[in-house]
Formats: C-alpha cells, structure tokens, sequence
C-alpha cells in the first residue's frame, strides 16, 4: 500500500487518538502521534522519500514539535530542522484533478492529444468538440481538471470519470497483446489492398502503412506512459488515496 497515504491517514487519525488519550488521563497530544508516524515513515522509507512525504503533511512549531498540516493550527510557525532530516513547509497535497493536471501536461504533444480525444468521445460528450482539433481538446481538458471551488464529491466523481474512461481507451496501448492485435489488423488492411485496389481496404491502406511504420515508437512511448500513470494511480487515484485526500481537505476547511 501506498506509504503517503499510509502516513496521511495517521495524521489523520492523530487528533482522534489525541482525544481518547486525554479522556484517560494520558499526557499524549497530536504532536505525540505524528512523532510516531514520522519514526515509522523513516524506518520504512529511503530519507530522501521520507523527507518529501513528510514536508508535504507536516509543519514544525518554534520547539520543533511536528504537527499535521490538516487542519492549519494556531501555534505552528514556520520551522527548519538543523542537520540532514531537515524539513521545509511546502504547498498543501494536490487534489486528484491538479494530480492528472500535473500529470497529463508532463506527457508529450501526441499522448496528450489521444488522451484528451479519448476523454472528447466520452466524457465531454454533448460538448460538439469532436468537429474541432486536438488543441480544442486538449484546452477544454485541461479547463475541466482545473475548475475552481468544487465539492469533495465533485472532484472526487471527475478523477474517477478520467480514470475510468482513460483505462478504457488506453488498456490496449498499455500491453504488448494490444499492441500485436493492431498490428495484425494494419498488416491485414495493407494486405487486402493489394489484393484488391478498388477495396475499402485500399483507401485505408495509407493510414495502416503509417500505423506500422510508427508502431515500435508508440509502443515504446504508450509503455512509458504506463508506467507514469500507474505510479499516479497508486499515489493519488486508488479509492484510498481519494478518500484521505477527502478526509483531510474536509479537516482543513473545519479547522479555519
């Protein structure tokens, strides 16, 4: 399991557990139990890993006690610890949808294209953006992702809708049994052409010639691909990783 949400999810938990220690009598806060989560996150993880997950859901407080970063608290002050573990205040954790932002405007000109025409056949349908080109796609998707002053469920039901309509288009490109079947199918169309000129085949034959002759490289790049987008999925995107960045944007608001 993902070690951010793993650790995002017992800060938030720290306040709960704070509560009941104090209804028994025990001098234990939620400082005490990020502390904790802390030694854990550095006994399980690389220092260079463990830094940036920690400097992303921990502040320090002018006596270096470590504090969640949800909610925002009265006592905590900017803080820098001395030596190699030292930790810097960062921005708050991403939602999903500025998680996929970051993500689709990283991929290049053509993957964004396909990918954006992908969410156009389906998630946008209704919107007459198939009649215009991939710059028109690739604008109104990156406007969808990066609406402001949306609810949790909102954002929550758009990440889940990208997701789920981004593996079904791109499950072919992700194996090497896709990736064989359109080859088969463009060796076939040039093959029927020849046989025929005056076929379907033959009109299409242009498009299946390309398709070979760029296959290795796409292939290549939509494996990337892959990996980028499941390495997203794991941090931002599992029904876990949604639901700890919707508990804890909720412990955000409630604490302002």
């Amino acid at each position: 399991m993902n070690a951010e949400n793993n650790f995002a999810a017992r800060l938030i938990d720290a306040r709960r557990l704070a509560e009941i220690a104090r209804t028994c009598g025990l001098k234990a806060d939620v400082s005490h139990y990020v502390n904790e989560a802390l030694k854990e996150l550095w006994q399980t993880q690389s220092p260079e890993e463990a830094r940036k997950i920690a400097e992303r859901w921990v502040l320090w407080d002018a006596e270096g006690r470590p504090w969640p970063r949800i909610p925002p608290l009265d006592n905590v002050v900017q803080f820098h610890r001395a030596g190699p573990t030292q930790i810097s205040m960062a921005s708050q954790p991403a939602t999903p949808l500025q998680a996929i932002r970051g993500w689709f405007d990283r991929q290049d000109e053509e993957v964004r294209t396909e990918t954006a025409g992908m969410a156009t056949l389906l998630v946008f349908e209704g919107h007459d953006l198939l009649v215009f080109g991939g710059r028109a796609w690739c604008d109104y998707l990156r406007q969808w992702l990066s609406e402001t002053n949306l609810s949790n469920q909102t954002i929550i039901g758009r990440a889940l809708t990208f997701r789920s309509c981004f593996e079904y288009f791109a499950e072919s490109r992700f194996t090497e049994s896709g990736w064989t079947r359109s080859e088969k199918v463009a060796l076939g169309v040039v093959e029927d052409a020849k046989n025929d000129p005056d076929s379907d085949a033959a009109r299409l034959a242009p498009f299946a010639q390309k398709l070979l002759d760029t296959l290795p490289a796409r292939k290549i790049r939509w494996i990337n691909v892959r990996k980028s987008w499941r390495e997203l999925v794991s941090a931002s995107l599992t029904p876990r990783a949604l639901r700890v960045w919707s508990a804890s944007r909720t412990e955000r608001v409630r604490g302002h």
